[in-house]
């Protein structure tokens, strides 16, 4: 009988195959991972780039990180919980995945703007501001595109120290919210929702 098992178990192990990919949202992980690198390779190097230093004259790393107010991607994207699940269940609707990548696609819309507005526009952004359209791209051609109107959020005052720190901070906000997408978009990919 013990052998039994353990064949079934071998043949079952040695047939899987790994989990399937969304077609909708399988190609966009690609670009998620390459904006979460591109976004860390900054925040590892405390912005010591190529071409300057983004953060010179203040620790970075002692910053809070500043997160769009305007979004709820954290709270949307959150996986349904299971029954064996140690985490709060603070969420008592079901997942939508439509929600979670407007949500998504508005976090990038918004990012892209932030960034493509900072002055003097700085080369060494220029992989994470490539990586945002790369992103924001695929998410269209899946049909996931942000649409309407962002409210004005002023970061940037005109004073390189004064913008330099609000670079920082939000860096650092789009930093933990690329985390989050990374994590949203290979939920989704997954399947695991629609189970």
């Amino acid at each position: 009988m013990k052998i039994c098992v353990v064949f079934c178990v071998v043949v079952a192990l040695a047939m899987g195959s790994p989990v399937p990919q969304n077609t909708r949202q399988g190609s966009c992980t690609s670009a998620a991972r390459s904006l979460l690198s591109n976004l860390s390779h900054i925040m590892e190097k405390e912005g010591k780039m190529k071409h300057q230093d983004l953060f010179a004259g203040f620790n970075c790393t002692d910053l809070e990180a500043r997160m769009i107010p305007y979004t709820h991607t954290a709270s949307v994207c959150q996986p349904i919980a299971t029954d064996n699940t140690s985490c709060s269940n603070s969420r008592s609707s079901s997942f939508s995945e439509t929600e979670c990548l407007r949500n998504i696609s508005g976090d990038l819309h918004y990012y892209d703007l932030l960034l493509n507005s900072y002055q003097p526009s700085v080369s060494d952004l220029g992989p994470v501001m490539t990586a945002t359209k790369d992103l924001m791209l695929c998410l269209k051609a899946n049909g996931d595109a942000a649409e309407g109107e962002f409210p004005q959020w002023v970061v940037w005052s005109g004073s390189s120290f004064d913008d330099r720190l609000s670079l920082c901070k939000t860096l650092k906000g789009f930093h933990v919210r690329a985390i989050t997408m990374n994590r949203a978009l290979a939920y989704i990919a997954s399947g695991d929702h629609r189970k």
